[in-house]
């Protein structure tokens, strides 16, 4: 696997008032394509500012960041933009849907933003929108729609750009017990047929067994980086389903 997003000896300082609070020390980090990886810890740990180095929402203070190779130190805001949205899918904690849209108009939002919207776009997002679960649902707005459903259509808006790598922001908090493991092993099925590479930033202990790697994060430090045994890897991928068709709607 090539590398996605490399960080060399990256720390990353706030300041409050004239206090510098520094976030992350001395990070040293390779996604490679096609990851399935967890970055957790304890709220202040740093986890937050990784992932959104990882989807350049943030600047580093300081070492070397690269996105496929690109060092993005040099990039201007604009080339970061498209650099976003050419590559990048977010997935929100609390959806972040809009509120007065469609399910449908949520999904090609991204489509629209990028100027690349097409009439073949409305078929491409109710394609996504029947495959994760939800294609009669797609002109229902959010308040119509449970919070597993909503979470759907957020993971269909991130994957309409067909993104090379999602960044996940606790996209399970909000769901119960069984919404939360359906959305999960979705997720999965997803990077296993379509190769995209997702990096959450979680506490979530469900979400913890279910992925190919954890990065634990204590004080702005890689305390451990460790991958799954390959039977664990392996657990969804042994019921893939490459349609994602679900008998049950959450």
């Amino acid at each position: 696997m090539s590398s996605l997003v490399e960080m060399k000896n990256i720390k990353k300082d706030y300041y409050l008032g004239e206090t510098r609070i520094t976030a992350l020390k001395s990070i040293n980090l390779s996604i490679q394509n096609g990851e399935f990886v967890a970055v957790w810890g304890p709220s202040g740990s740093g986890k937050s500012t990784l992932c959104n180095l990882m989807g350049l929402t943030d600047n580093h203070t300081s070492g070397t960041l690269l996105f496929q190779g690109t060092e993005v130190t040099s990039l201007s805001d604009n080339q970061k933009s498209e650099m976003r949205n050419q590559h990048l899918g977010f997935i929100f904690q609390n959806f972040n849907l809009i509120p007065v849209l469609t399910a449908l108009d949520n999904v090609t939002l991204p489509l629209l933003i990028k100027g690349e919207f097409e009439k073949s776009s409305i078929n491409a997002a109710k394609s996504l929108l029947f495959e994760l679960g939800i294609g009669d649902y797609f002109l229902h707005r959010p308040h119509k729609l449970s919070g597993g459903q909503q979470q759907r259509v957020a993971i269909a808006r991130a994957l309409i750009t067909a993104p090379d790598l999602i960044i996940a922001d606790e996209p399970t908090a909000n769901l119960d017990s069984e919404n939360a493991l359906k959305i999960i092993d979705l997720m999965r099925k997803i990077n296993i047929s379509k190769k995209t590479t997702f990096v959450f930033s979680t506490h979530d202990q469900r979400l913890l067994d279910r992925v190919n790697r954890q990065i634990n994060l204590q004080d702005g430090f890689i305390t451990n980086d460790s991958k799954a045994d390959k039977k664990n890897n392996d657990n969804v991928e042994t019921n893939k389903n490459t349609n994602f068709e679900t008998k049950q709607m959450l």
